[in-house]
């Protein structure tokens, strides 16, 4: 199969991609072109709960340095 794109430049086939899927693209040194199926990260759901009158979302205690590292951390790599 050869897809070939448009007039506006966009690539389209109904038997190798999903409708309103989300893909990224990679261009190689040699002229190919990677299409990657982008899946949504599973995210854990933290369960909230009431302790002493508050409602409390984790188990254990946030340290805010930890997590302010960590969500730069994700920010840096996308």
């Amino acid at each position: 199969m050869n897809p070939v794109t448009g007039e506006r430049c966009r690539l389209t086939s109904r038997e190798m991609f999903k409708p309103n899927t989300p893909y990224d693209a990679e261009k190689q040194p040699d002229g190919r072109v990677t299409l990657t199926e982008l899946v949504p990260a599973e995210v854990p759901i933290v369960r909230t709960r009431k302790v002493n009158g508050g409602w409390v979302g984790a188990n254990i205690r946030l340290n805010r340095p930890v997590v302010a590292a960590a969500i730069r951390a994700d920010r840096d790599a996308r």
